[in-house]
């Protein structure tokens, strides 16, 4: 996860698991929520759960 040119958070992608929930983006990791997104911009929670998927995240 970045922010600006800074990388916050970096986790291999075939741990976890991302779920989309209206605006939200649930990523789940040994089966609890590792951590939820509120992202405002319509359709950019789909955009990063394909994007996810390109790179194993179930």
């Amino acid at each position: 996860m970045w922010e600006r040119s800074a990388l916050l958070w970096r986790h291999p992608w075939p741990e976890l698991r991302v779920i989309t929930d209206g605006p939200r983006l649930r990523v789940h990791h040994e089966g609890r929520e590792a951590g939820t997104m509120l992202l405002e911009q319509p359709g950019a929670v789909q955009e990063i759960r394909l994007t996810a998927g390109r790179y194993g995240a179930g």
